[in-house]
């Protein structure tokens, strides 16, 4: 468990810190009261991006705590072939569950479940927070301008 614990909070760490990055970079090339409609392609473009690289490191994680780490496991409830999952899986697994989704076709068991629990907990989390960056943007307000 302490393995799960310790990999969850770099995750979150990693993650946040990458949020942070790109949503303070994006908002150096925002100016809502002059050009709203480019405003908001440039907040889109690297909020998407943000997520889908977060999601991508969490699916990273995943596969290292099963292969390397064998603290849990990844069990897919759609096939029963027998066929390995492959990586493509786990990044699907971990954009569902990073939007809390949730569809359920795969299945954490031992400890990635308490690490999938951490990764819907967070993107929920990262996703108010651009929600809010972009309500800022649209009401015509510069994120983190002084």
């Amino acid at each position: 468990m302490t393995l799960a614990i310790a990999l969850a909070a770099l995750l979150i760490a990693v993650c946040t810190a990458i949020h942070y990055g790109v949503l303070r970079f994006a908002s150096q090339f925002v100016t809502p009261s002059r050009h709203p409609g480019h405003c908001l392609a440039v907040t889109v473009a690297a909020i998407v991006l943000a997520h889908t690289s977060e999601a991508l490191l969490y699916a990273a994680g995943f596969w290292i705590a099963v292969h390397d780490l064998q603290i849990g496991d990844l069990v897919s409830s759609a096939t029963s072939d027998g066929k390995p999952l492959i990586f493509m899986d786990y990044f699907y697994f971990s954009l569902v569950n990073f939007t809390t989704l949730g569809r359920g076709d795969l299945t954490p068991g031992g400890h990635l479940r308490f690490m999938t629990a951490m990764e819907a907990f967070h993107g929920f989390l990262l996703i108010t927070a651009s929600g809010t960056f972009v309500l800022q943007i649209m009401g015509g307000k510069k994120p983190f301008a002084s």
